[in-house]
């Protein structure tokens, strides 16, 4: 009997970053074999992978596979259209489209009556410039490429911004928010959904700082569900979604969602019965997803821009309620997230306290010097 016949499927990933390594460690109960498809075999995934394909054997790992998912959007996209092209790609190629063009995705919600703030597309960076007067405060983003706060331009600082740059760039006006928040939720093949606990999150230039779940007001974390259930719907999607919201004195509108795991759902790997990895490996292969209990207050603290001395590892791991996940990433560089620790409490106040001890143990000095 050859190895793979003691698997019911083979699920190819996309990517082999932290993303895809969290999948497959999360997942090794289940009856599953996992190709990855990396452009490098110096990515993290590749290490625990079942099987291995690099560059152009994107056809190979495909044919290879039973289904296809990925970890981040800014994919090989002859990859997406092939493994769509055979029927093996899940989520559906029409949710990874919209992100590979913020342009688009901002245009399907506002087209489709979903909460967003005002915006316009602009055609080079020239005419975003031009059409930023129409609002009094700003945010003027890259339509391709942008994660993390890669891409971004605000209107009091625009020193970075580049001249007579070609391609779209979405111009937005800047949305007065009481907080930013999230929620991971996921949908199967046969429509069945779930949803996690939604958390508050605190970003710094773009990119997650901390997060933490124990959101209070009911009538928002209604909304959001709804919000979150109807693009799932609207997408037909099979797979687990991140959505950002805004909060705002009218209620919650969508910054933009992810068509995969993310990181604001981190926390699910302490604090809920099932994690959001495992979970997506279960829709994405057929396996009914398990609807998630939050056992306790949970949320994360990155790691970004830094590694842990062994002082800072001991410190943290003397903290209760708490565990290190670093991703095995080979080189350190300013606002590249190197890992996070998750941290549970007994309450919300104790578990933001946690984090904050956390947070000045792994940034000496600020994080601003490490973003």
């Amino acid at each position: 009997m050859s190895r793979t016949q003691n698997f019911l499927s083979k699920v190819g990933i996309g990517g082999a970053g932290q993303l895809g390594t969290m999948m497959i460690l999360e997942s090794r109960g289940l009856p599953i074999f996992f190709n990855v498809y990396s452009e490098s075999m110096g990515d993290p995934a590749t290490e625990i992978a079942s099987q291995n394909f690099i560059g152009n054997d994107y056809e190979k790992f495909v044919d290879n596979s039973d289904f296809v998912t990925f970890e981040f959007e800014h994919i090989n996209r002859r990859m997406i259209e092939y493994a769509s092209s055979q029927g093996k790609l899940r989520p559906g190629i029409k949710s990874i489209e919209l992100k590979m063009q913020r342009h688009l995705e901002k245009e399907f919600l506002r087209d489709n009556s979903f909460p967003v703030g005002d915006f316009i597309v602009a055609s080079g960076s020239e005419d975003a410039l031009v059409k930023s007067t129409r609002f009094g405060r700003f945010v003027i983003k890259r339509s391709s490429g942008g994660y993390d706060g890669k891409g971004q331009f605000y209107y009091n600082n625009m020193i970075d911004f580049p001249e007579n740059e070609k391609g779209y760039f979405v111009v937005e006006k800047f949305v007065d928010y009481t907080s930013e928040a999230s929620i991971i939720c996921g949908r199967d093949s046969q429509g069945n959904e779930i949803f996690y606990e939604p958390s508050y999150n605190l970003n710094m230039q773009g990119i997650l700082v901390r997060n933490y779940t124990g959101i209070k007001d009911g009538e928002t974390v209604l909304r959001m569900r709804e919000i979150a259930s109807r693009l799932m719907k609207s997408l037909d999607y099979t797979g687990i979604m991140g959505i950002e919201f805004f909060i705002t004195e009218d209620g919650p509108i969508i910054n933009e969602y992810a068509p995969r795991v993310h990181n604001t759902g981190h926390h699910t790997l302490m604090g809920s019965s099932v994690s959001q990895f495992e979970n997506h490996i279960r829709a994405v292969s057929d396996i009914p997803m398990d609807d998630p209990v939050t056992y306790v207050p949970s949320g994360i603290v990155n790691i970004i821009g830094t590694s842990l001395s062994m002082e800072s590892l001991r410190r943290i791991g003397e903290i209760p309620g708490t565990r290190i996940f670093m991703y095995r990433k080979g080189e350190t560089r300013r606002k590249r997230k190197m890992g996070h620790v998750c941290v549970t409490a007994s309450t919300q106040a104790k578990l933001v306290e946690k984090e904050k001890t956390i947070e000045s143990i792994i940034y000496p000095g600020g994080i601003q010097n490490y973003l």
